[in-house]
């Protein structure tokens, strides 16, 4: 052991790590690491985009064998000679009814073949229940409309009468709006094709029946979902066709995907995890919430009796949330909600339990009894509904796995519950097999321990090897069980960290951590915001009702707050309790309050002691009297016993009927426990002080694990973030979130945190729950602090001048930051988006230029009529209407332009701007173009020239096309840095992802040789001159001025600039961003928050720097001989 206590602040996005020796509080090491957090976001879009290219890959695929069919059959063979010009929903609806010619057949067919529909549609209920959204009512439009027409002829009338059918469009009649959506079920057009069909076959002897079954099946064929993606001759590891080989070198094929889809249990690696709507994981889940609850019986726990009884309850009632479930407990033991302890709460503070939902819900079903189901046949359904999400698979798994149970009937009314009730089953998979829960329900039922405890004294080990290595931890083995990969990550990075700190300094004494709040980078910023917001709203609520009340004016003279010690602070509380002293129930008039500073004072509610919170949650304003009295009690066992306060009944009622008093608050004030018995003692410091959540204890029992595993006696501890705030607020340290110092400072208030010298006097909560642990070491004695007692053992810091270290610029300039390096090669190439050009000679142009297309999608919202107009006044020669279609563009879009009015006044007589197209619309009905009779087409978008077609893109131009079709804003990789000898200066040369090119049968990316040279000489690299180093983002730089002698660390952005030679964009080394225009050692001043900056400088000095995951430096001159072309 090393003597050391390692702190580390887990956020979303960083982890900060602070070393400090146990005895002396030496600062060993400090730093800040910085990642990007594992957002969501960024796996939806590229789900998303994967989820195009297979539909789009498969459309393509369908039109193949759509056109090899009509091939094999002699219905045709020339497909160039195919029309193009026939409206293909003409023709569907005229198949209908007459004949077809094969060019025709083949339009329509090929239509209805690439736009197939939805098939889980088809398992939606026939009644279709409320539908609420707009989507849901479209959709349900549709549905009904299908029972007199077919897709075909839905899509023809819309054509004709809106001038479009497919995407999702709005439609305005007789004043009221309309969504119409082109979504129908797969099986209507398999209808609407089997009708064209059959009637065709009535003219056309080559149309057999083996031809509309090739047909129909071409149509509707689906592979099966548990197959996953992928086949044999493209294999991949997310579905059944693996990369993976056996013994003998062949692949291995899964027989399904249950394996992916499931996963195997934490403790029999055998066994399949249970299905959470599962009846035993029911059971198991809603009798381990019972047993974590403290009744008021004698044992504080329920008997085996009362919770068969009330899992009885929980299963015959129609209807039953958590608050409900509590209701009836506490109705049983005779006694009230407030007095059970140890339920589950959400984030609006409301109580969490299990209630057999999905058995519940399952008794609704009219032709299963539910209750005459073994519980067998009850765990194998659920198997099959929580696996299964459509019709096909649903009765496939139950003919197969529970053959002559159900009748059809009940198996199609089964396949319409999971339908109608997606949300209960898509909650997946237990982290416990069946084998294994039913193994501990009998011991949740005689015992009153919580699973964890029942499974360490039964001696049940997890399944998960241990890791090989030694000292160090495996980081991916320890986040198994974090399902959320954002915490995941941190969690990863954390690990990473506590490995290289082993490998540098030793076996830690302590390890004390910190969790972040919340599970993203978006929610972590929004919550702070909206807390700061509630904050700052209820301060000046508060000020300004006092200077009402006190001198009838806005604000409160500054005079008063002068030698006045928390008069701010009791105006609050004052706004909070109603103006009245809670202890008493007595009005606090506000001139009282603020010159009579000594007869009222601030109370904790519970002790800090006990509470650990000196919060103002934890804090009333209360007559000074009434708190000498109450001294270290709970309102509960004070009130009663005073003699000059409200009954407790009287408070009860006040507190609870209270609007501005809130949650965390009224909780403390009407505690109902005695708070001298040490087990509520323990309860309270396991809520305030340690870290519960799942992902922390998650987080703590694999760290103890470990240690314990390999005979390392290191204390692991997760301290709520909540201590460690107050902690930095006593000790007068702010937090500044402009740099990412505050981590790394965070991190030594952490490991502070577990050496206060409350610890030296009682044994350390944060490290153990031992009995008799609020016994003083010395005396032998009950600890019964008062709060200036705590506070000077708590909020004193733990060595002399520890805070003064912490506040110095020597201590500041000492931390140290790494950041996560991004040199991953296989990302998105640009942006998804694709763009048209167009030849044009604009007013302002010498000759003809290539420009980009940009289009003004809806010219009658306000924000398209913005964009029109900024356009018009600067340059209306951009509009392609402007050249092609002079008249329309003169006689009708600028005669629009000066009639109608591009502003108006609202109700409040405010000017506000209008558009002038909208009200052209509202009074004659959509802008047509020019035309003599008044009939031409409707406009509805407008088309420009956007830009001049940029230097680097990527060319999709389809073979047919006379003009370019372009992918832009192609995304920067890596920046490989170079020095000339000649000119004695560096030179850059910048690649993006779009440069590499991946070979499929090695699975390899790479850039060849001469495409690198090309860029080389294209980016003004000379040939003599000599590499240097790789940039990524992220990646550090020193960068030296010799002439003037400055140097500074810089974070590597990327190559810019393309046009301009050897540019870059900086970052700084300690911070997000620069700010504004400021100032910086080498290039003298940033613009506008950013650091654009050409490094093909003579007197400039480059150096790269590494730095290992504690962020010690590590400076580098030359990486190599040659840049790495493959990878």
């Amino acid at each position: 052991m090393n003597g050391l206590v390692l702190g580390l602040d887990i956020g979303i996005a960083s982890v900060g790590a602070g070393i400090l020796n146990k005895d002396t509080g030496e600062i060993i090491h400090t730093n800040s690491r910085i990642f990007p957090a594992a957002t969501a976001d960024n796996n939806v879009e590229r789900r998303n985009s994967r989820q195009a290219r297979r539909l789009n890959r498969r459309k393509k695929h369908r039109v193949v064998r759509f056109q090899d069919l009509f091939d094999d059959y002699g219905l045709l063979t020339d497909f160039s000679k195919v029309s193009i010009n026939l409206n293909p929903y003409q023709l569907r609806v005229h198949g209908l009814n007459q004949q077809l010619t094969n060019e025709e057949l083949f339009i329509a067919l090929k239509n209805i073949v690439k736009r197939r529909g939805i098939s889980y549609l088809d398992d939606a209920s026939e009644d279709g229940g409320t539908v609420s959204s707009d989507y849901g009512k479209a959709v349900e439009e549709n549905r009904k409309l299908l029972a007199e027409q077919t897709p075909g002829q839905i899509q023809l009338e819309r054509f004709e009468k809106y001038g479009q059918v497919r995407g999702d469009f709005t439609v305005v009649e007789n004043g009221e709006k309309r969504r119409l959506i082109n979504v129908f079920s797969t099986s209507a057009y398999r209808k609407e094709a089997e009708k064209i069909l059959r009637k065709q076959q009535e003219f056309n002897n080559q149309i057999t029946d083996d031809f509309i079954e090739d047909y129909l099946k071409i149509l509707t064929e689906k592979r099966k979902y548990y197959h996953g993606p992928g086949n044999e001759k493209s294999r991949t590891d997310y579905g059944i066709y693996t990369t993976r080989k056996d013994s003998e070198g062949k692949y291995i094929t899964l027989p399904n995907m249950y394996d992916i889809f499931i996963g195997k249990c934490t403790f029999y690696p055998k066994e399949y995890r249970a299905s959470k709507a599962s009846y035993t994981a029911q059971e198991f889940n809603f009798l381990n919430d019972l047993n974590n609850l403290t009744v008021p019986t004698e044992t504080k726990k329920l008997s085996e009796e009362q919770k068969k009884t009330i899992v009885e309850y929980a299963k015959s009632a129609k209807t039953l949330g958590a608050s409900t479930l509590l209701k009836y407990i506490a109705k049983m033991l005779d006694a009230s909600v407030d007095q059970i302890r140890g339920y589950r709460v959400d984030v609006n503070n409301k109580p969490e339990m299990h209630t057999f939902e999905v058995y519940r819900k399952m008794q609704s079903l009219e032709t299963i009894l539910v209750g005459e189901l073994s519980r067998k046949v009850l765990d194998e359904l659920a198997h099959i509904l929580t696996l299964n999400t459509e019709r096909e698979g649903i009765e496939e798994a139950i003919n197969t796995k529970l053959m002559d149970v159900f009748s059809q009937d009940q198996v199609l009314e089964l396949v319409q519950f999971r339908k109608n009730n997606s949300s209960l089953f898509s909650k997946g998979w237990h982290n416990f097999s069946l084998k294994l829960m039913m193994e501990l329900i009998p011991e949740l039922y005689e015992t009153s321990e919580e699973q964890m405890t029942i499974l360490t004294r039964l001696g049940k080990q997890r399944s998960k090897e241990t890791s090989k290595r030694t000292k160090y931890i495996d980081e991916k083995e320890l986040t198994e069980e974090i399902y959320n990969p954002v915490v995941a990550k941190s969690v990863r990075q954390a690990i990473k960290i506590i490995n290289e700190a082993t490998k540098k300094y030793g076996i830690f004494d302590n390890i004390v951590i910190e969790m972040a709040r919340e599970n993203n980078e978006e929610g972590a910023k929004k919550d702070y915001i909206k807390r700061q917001k509630a904050n700052q709203d209820e301060k000046n609520a508060a000020m300004e009702k006092a200077a009402f009340q006190y001198n009838g004016k806005k604000e409160l003279p500054d005079s008063i707050f002068h030698g006045h010690k928390e008069l701010a602070t009791k105006i609050r509380l004052w706004h909070q309790q109603g103006e009245k002293c809670l202890y008493t129930g007595k009005n606090i008039p506000i001139s009282d309050l603020i010159h009579n500073q000594y007869k009222y004072e601030i109370d904790h509610i519970l002790p800090l002691s006990l509470s650990f919170d000196d919060s103002l949650s934890n804090k009333v304003l209360v007559l000074a009297t009434a708190n000498q009295e109450k001294g270290q009690r709970t309102p509960f066992q004070a009130l009663d016993s005073m003699d000059d306060a409200w009954s407790y009944r009287e408070f009860k009622s006040y507190v609870k009927d209270s609007k501005l008093l809130g949650n965390k608050k009224k909780d403390y004030l009407l505690t109902e426990e005695d708070i001298s018995k040490i087990e509520v003692k323990q309860k309270f410091i396991e809520r305030n002080l340690v870290d519960t959540r799942y992902s922390s204890r998650v987080v703590l029992n694999s760290l103890q694990d470990f240690y314990k595993n390999h005979d390392f006696d290191t204390t692991i501890s997760v301290v709520r973030g909540q201590f460690t705030s107050q902690l930095r607020r006593k000790w007068g340290l702010e937090k500044s979130r402009e740099t990412y110092h505050h981590h790394a400072v965070d991190a030594l208030i952490i490991a502070a945190s577990s050496q206060l010298r409350l610890w030296k006097k009682q044994n350390n909560p944060l490290i153990s729950y031992k009995e008799g642990q609020f016994v003083d070491s010395e005396t032998g004695e009950i600890i019964s602090l008062s709060d200036d007692e705590y506070k000077e053992l708590v909020f004193k810091a733990p060595y002399d001048y520890f805070v003064d270290i912490l506040r110095s610029k020597k201590f500041e300039d000492s931390i140290l930051f790494s950041y996560q390096v991004d040199s991953k090669f296989n990302r998105k190439i640009s942006d998804a988006t694709i763009y048209a050009t167009r030849k044009a000679k604009l007013d302002k142009d010498k000759s003809e230029e290539t420009y980009v297309l940009g289009k003004i999608k809806d010219i009658y919202s306000q924000a398209g009529y913005d964009t029109f107009i900024k356009i018009y006044n600067k340059d209306k020669s951009k509009f392609l209407m402007y050249h092609k279609d002079p008249q329309t563009f003169e006689k009708v879009i600028e005669e629009i332009l000066r009639t109608y009015p591009s502003k108006e006044f609202n109700e409040k007589n405010k000017e506000v701007p209008c558009n002038p197209f909208e009200k052209y619309r509202q009074e004659n009905g959509p802008i047509r173009k020019y035309s003599r009779k008044g009939n031409g087409s409707e406009i509805k978008s407008l088309k420009y020239y956007d830009k001049n077609i940029p230097e680097s893109f990527i060319n999709i131009t389809p073979s047919n096309s006379k003009n370019k079709v372009i992918l832009r804003q192609l995304n920067p990789w890596r920046t490989d840095v170079y020095f000339n000898h000649q000119t004695e200066k560096y030179e850059l040369l910048g690649l993006k992802y779009a440069d590499l090119q991946f070979e499929k049968k090695t699975g390899t990316y790479s850039i060849t040789i001469n495409k690198y040279n090309e860029i080389k000489e294209k980016e003004g690299v000379g040939k003599e001159s000599e590499f240097k180093f790789t940039l990524y983002k992220n990646d550090l730089l020193l960068i030296k001025d010799t002439k003037n002698n400055e140097e500074q660390i810089f974070r590597f952005l990327s190559r810019t600039m393309p046009n301009q030679n050897h540019y870059v964009e900086l970052k700084p080394y300690d911070k997000g961003n620069f700010e504004g225009k400021e100032k910086i050692k080498v290039f003298k001043m940033t613009s506008n928050g950013r650091c654009i900056k050409g490094l093909g400088k003579k007197y400039l000095s480059i150096y790269k720097v590494k730095t290992d995951i504690l962020g010690n430096k590590h400076f580098i001159k030359k990486e190599g001989d040659e840049p790495k072309l493959k990878f």
